[in-house]
């Protein structure tokens, strides 16, 4: 997301689920993490002295003998030779992307997969601005939470990281698994379902920001105190998709500004748009309305669309939107907490919590009838089109698909698209004028034309500018495709 948008600082992107291939493999399967905790202990000045001597020696002894485990030695041959460096007096830059370049960067993190009967493929792209980028996603399926023994379900999720990149790197690995516990104490109905996707967020969400005081008060090692409360420091928006393939439903869970929409083929063979999901952010008026009631007596808790300064309403971790005034305090005095949102700004800002986890579900069930597909992305994306837009392109994409191995790329009949303009005039966004269709994934299709589509002299341009300048014209941008078959087996 852009910073400037929602009070986030510095930069990722590393996720067990992030490959580069453009061809089917088996899919993955889901896992999560867990830390270890370190005894530490001290002894007397005078033992420790004493240690020390005995210590000191035994490394000089130790030392003497065997190479230092951290340096490597090289020899004076190592030492690099300036003289190779140019005298002259010009600036040399690096060379600007090319054509070719800018289709290498934008398959980089590209997949495409086969996704058994229902789901004939699933599609994904991903292309950072943050350094490290700070979108992560998921995808793969999981047993069946109510008979292990029937079709298993599909999941893909995308979770946009802010204030950081560690909190969305550790949904990746660990909300499937709340997610799955919650399910298996839940009934096989879409209501007990979506209540068990919430149950299962705000779990997460407390285990991660509630237990920052025993965070502190702990016999923990700082370092590993640090570990635990930078993840709560930051925050992330997310979106989750389960699909069951017995009852066709498509249970689609948000929290922010992600977000799930649907295309399915009409009789009259256009595409019909869906929204699945709904932003959850400052500027929603279902999200103001809810808190200024949870919030009387503070006039200003919502103002700009943003709660405090941040844009997403509902989000991950964000501690310091959700932590009381006193242990804010504390943190920030002693364990290096975030200054935001600032007291002097925002003056009338008291305890809160003014976020939370809680995400908004829905349930679609997917037609037996007629084609369709789900694009899931994050604010990337949406910054660059609408939801209708998207679902248009991919449909695009689906019959030029459809004309097999001879299909050959589609492009304006123009190329003068007028001065390329890029800043505050103009930031990345897709113009139906530019459209083009040359990309064999349909998620790098639609990241390619929210860039610029044909407008080559654009993209080029776009994917020039390396963070933090980027930032000012395109943000990190995750896309997921799924395609649904019509009916089983077909």
């Amino acid at each position: 997301m852009f910073s400037r948008q929602i009070l986030r600082h510095r930069p990722q992107l590393t996720t067990v689920t992030r490959v580069s291939l453009t061809t089917p493999r088996a899919m993955p399967r889901f896992s999560s993490t867990d830390t270890q905790k370190q005894p530490f202990s001290t002894g007397t000045a005078v033992l420790s002295f004493t240690v020390g001597l005995g210590s000191a020696a035994l490394l000089y002894w130790f030392t003497s003998r065997t190479p230092a485990a951290t340096t490597k030695s090289v020899g004076s041959e190592g030492i690099p030779d300036l003289n190779k460096l140019s005298l002259s007096d010009q600036i040399v830059c690096g060379p600007a992307p090319t054509s070719e370049d800018v289709t290498r960067q934008l398959n980089e993190h590209a997949f495409s997969l086969s996704g058994g009967n229902l789901v004939t493929r699933y599609d994904g792209a991903q292309l950072g601005s943050n350094s490290p980028c700070e979108d992560t996603f998921v995808h793969g399926r999981f047993s069946n939470p109510f008979n292990p023994k029937e079709e298993e379900w599909s999941a893909w999720g995308v979770f946009d990281g802010h204030c950081g990149w560690q909190l969305s790197n550790i949904l990746t690995k660990q909300l499937i698994p709340y997610v799955r516990r919650s399910l298996g104490t839940a009934k096989p109905d879409p209501q007990s379902i979506e209540q068990a996707i919430k149950s299962a967020f705000t779990t997460f969400d407390d285990a991660l920001v509630k237990s920052a005081v025993a965070t502190i008060e702990s016999d923990l090692p700082f370092a590993e105190k640090a570990r635990r409360l930078e993840a709560a420091y930051a925050g992330s928006c997310a979106l989750l998709t389960l699909f069951d393939p017995q009852s066709r439903n498509l249970t689609v869970a948000s929290t922010g500004d992600c977000r799930a929409v649907l295309g399915q083929k009409s009789a009259d063979g256009t595409w019909a748009t869906t929204e699945l999901s709904t932003d959850c952010t400052g500027a929603t008026p279902s999200e103001i309305a809810r808190i200024r009631a949870q919030f009387p007596d503070e006039p200003d808790v919502v103002k700009g669309g943003r709660v405090w300064g941040m844009m997403p309403s509902r989000t991950f971790g964000d501690g310091m939107w959700k932590w009381p005034s006193s242990l804010k305090e504390k943190l920030r005095n002693h364990y290096n907490g975030l200054s935001m949102p600032s007291a002097v700004r925002y003056s009338g800002y008291k305890d809160g919590p003014y976020l939370t986890a809680e995400p908004l579900v829905t349930t679609t069930q997917i037609s037996e009838s007629a084609p369709s597909f789900m694009i899931l992305a994050t604010d990337g994306l949406w910054d660059m089109m609408s939801s209708a837009e998207a679902v248009s392109l991919v449909g695009r994409w689906v019959e030029w698909q459809a004309q097999g191995s001879g299909k050959k790329p589609v492009k304006p009949q123009t190329s003068d698209f007028g001065p390329t303009i890029l800043g505050r005039v103009s930031a990345c966004r897709y113009e139906e004028h530019k459209t083009t269709l040359q990309d064999d994934n349909a998620a790098v299709h639609l990241v390619r034309n929210g860039l610029g589509g044909a407008d080559d002299e654009m993209v080029r341009g776009a994917l020039t500018f390396q963070y933090p300048n980027s930032r000012d014209i395109r943000d990190d941008v995750t896309v997921q495709v799924v395609f649904f078959n019509p009916s089983k087996g077909k």
